[in-house]
């Protein structure tokens, strides 16, 4: 496995500023975010690829993951969502995660990865919810395997996908391995009490990307930094390991209360200092 960082963490400072960071925090890997002020699709020229393509190859990084789950540009957090009661509402993000899906092909970005579901509306139950989530799936995965890009799902705890057990049984519906993954993250399984390393092993075989962090000892749904929550992360990362999972292993941190670079350089030393991390 290699570890990476993602831009998300620096929601409110430039692209190249949130890579010029992570480059200096030690980071080779980082995970691109899909949203203002970053690499919002809409925003995004043609003319800016091989700009952005030599600030990457100028700080030695690779991108290893396009994350268009949260997006500020369109509404709140996962808002608008793929069961939205409002089809207009759906269609955007539906039109989001294909504009992302070509972004990322046009980059040369393996994956991008979205939410669970977001919220059931009070109008519908699971089922229908369920039902809906997969029609919107099948909108956007013939383009996925077209630009041979995955699209990666991840459990929400606020959303209709919070399980492992339930996000294997929308991969396993959903059939189309070649461009469908899970985007696996520890703390939202560990949020709604199941155990990372279970989860891990349930979903192994459809896991492509990892997303890491740690969470409040009273397990409420906030990202906080690598050692400053009751998240067992050398456990988990020893469990990723033996699996032989060979993909990354990304430190996302939604916000953060000090400076997101000295967050960066405080990742990379708790890493070092457990014995996870190589040069």
């Amino acid at each position: 496995m290699e570890f990476a960082f993602s831009a998300a963490t620096f929601r409110l400072r430039s692209l190249k500023e949130a890579v010029d960071a992570i480059a200096k925090g030690g980071f080779r890997a980082v995970e691109l975010l899909a949203d203002r002020p970053h690499l919002f699709p809409e925003d995004f020229q043609a003319s800016q690829i091989d700009e952005l393509a030599r600030c990457l190859k100028d700080r030695r990084m690779k991108v290893v993951n396009l994350n268009s789950s949260s997006v500020t540009a369109l509404g709140e957090g996962v808002r608008p969502s793929w069961i939205e009661e409002d089809w207009k509402q759906r269609e955007l993000r539906i039109r989001y995660t294909l504009d992302s899906l070509r972004l990322a092909a046009a980059l040369g970005i393996p994956s991008v990865s979205t939410d669970g579901g977001g919220p059931i509306p009070e109008s519908m139950n699971e089922k229908e919810a369920w039902r809906l989530f997969v029609a919107n799936m099948h909108r956007v995965l013939p383009l996925a395997a077209r630009l041979g890009v995955r699209l990666l799902i991840q459990c929400e705890p606020e959303g209709l996908l919070r399980s492992s057990t339930q996000l294997k049984a929308m991969v396993d519906e959903l059939g189309d391995l070649k461009a469908l993954g899970v985007d696996f993250d520890a703390g939202h399984v560990w949020c709604l009490g199941e155990d990372p390393c279970e989860a891990f092993e349930r979903l192994r075989d459809h896991v492509v990307h990892i997303h890491l962090s740690d969470i409040p000892k009273d397990r409420k749904h906030r990202h906080v930094a690598l050692g400053e929550g009751g998240l067992d992360i050398p456990s988990f990362l020893r469990c990723v390991r033996e699996s032989g999972y060979a993909g990354a292993v990304t430190v996302h941190l939604s916000s953060v209360e000090r400076d997101a670079g000295e967050v960066v350089e405080a990742a990379a030393a708790y890493l070092k200092d457990r014995g996870f991390w190589q040069e």
